[in-house]
């Protein structure tokens, strides 16, 4: 029988929330940054549970059928704070300040490194390693992850407009190396990059 896919459970996370308020003032950039009132985090957070739920089941089913890999946790926590410099995986923190169709393209990304961490057992991170032996580990470690993001837009979502929207996105970080890992993505085609990696996952003894 097939997995079902995990329920994805967007709440505000009073708790963090406080902690972030505190860390983004150590960031120049953040130095004058206004918080939202607490009033309107929740209200973001809804528009954020229904613009997610109309896209779910196909972005779940998406990157877990072309990478043949399951989620192992049936409940995923997706913590909303105020504002954050950067999003996190490992849990998922994703700050309040996303318009809600951009909220889903940060969601997809971080989730697609949580199915990666939770199979971690079956996919070592040496594999990347082998597959881009010249790149930093941040930039090996997006090259699937946007190779999978570039599936979901074009063959599951078919809206090429939400790929070129995450590649100006990543342009426009300070972090180059999204930049590099995009621009492997368009130099070798998306589903060539994802059998390869596949076909490692298959040839890896698993220990």
């Amino acid at each position: 029988m097939a997995r079902q896919n995990p329920k994805i459970n967007i709440r505000y996370n009073r708790f963090l929330d406080p902690v972030f308020l505190a860390y983004v003032r150590s960031f120049p950039k953040w130095e004058n940054w206004v918080p939202p009132s607490k009033e309107e985090v929740l209200k973001r957070v809804e528009n954020y549970k229904k613009e997610w739920s109309l896209y779910e089941k196909d972005i779940l089913e998406g990157m877990s059928g072309i990478l043949e890999l399951e989620f192992k946790q049936n409940i995923i926590d997706v913590h909303i704070v105020s504002g954050n410099p950067r999003q996190f995986s490992r849990p998922i923190i994703i700050k309040s300040g996303f318009q809600a169709s951009d909220f889903v393209d940060v969601l997809t990304h971080e989730l697609i490194h949580a199915l990666f961490s939770q199979n971690s057992d079956s996919v070592p991170l040496k594999i990347l390693s082998e597959m881009f032996p010249g790149e930093n580990n941040l930039t090996r470690n997006h090259i699937i992850t946007h190779a999978v993001l570039k599936y979901i837009y074009l063959d599951v979502l078919k809206d090429e407009s939400r790929l070129n929207k995450n590649i100006k996105r990543s342009l426009e970080s300070s972090k180059k190396d999204y930049t590099k890992a995009w621009q492997i993505v368009e130099k070798i085609e998306y589903k060539e990059l994802i059998n390869g990696f596949k076909e490692k996952i298959k040839m890896t003894p698993v220990h």
